[in-house]
């Protein structure tokens, strides 16, 4: 990672601290998050069309090849501090919401 890519790595995401200010190790995560939701309709084309050759392997050279999951929010691309990261327990969906907009959780 060249300099002008770790400048926009430098505070996290989650308690909005430098990366190095906590503990001082060199270490962090950049975490893409991506939501996808399963398009149903897609998936029963795909099913009805392994039903009807009778071979799901053919069926997927055969088929549309169309996507079968669809994302359903922008991806997200998070610096978190190995503190953070090692010491605090943040599902996905609630590390979705930590936008350069949104207000930081305590770090602790």
């Amino acid at each position: 990672m060249k300099e002008h890519e770790l400048r926009h790595h430098t505070i996290c995401s989650v308690c909005s601290q430098r990366i190095l200010a906590r503990g001082g190790v060199p270490l962090f995560w950049r975490v893409r998050i991506e939501r996808f939701g399963v398009d149903l309709r897609a998936v029963a084309r795909q099913g009805g069309l392994e039903q009807l050759i009778g071979n799901v392997a053919l069926a997927m050279v055969m088929g549309p090849d169309e996507d079968l999951a669809v994302p359903v929010m922008p991806a997200l691309t998070l610096t978190v501090c190995e503190g953070c990261a090692s010491n605090r327990f943040v599902p996905v969906a609630a590390l979705a919401e930590f936008t350069s907009d949104s207000p930081r959780m305590e770090a602790g």
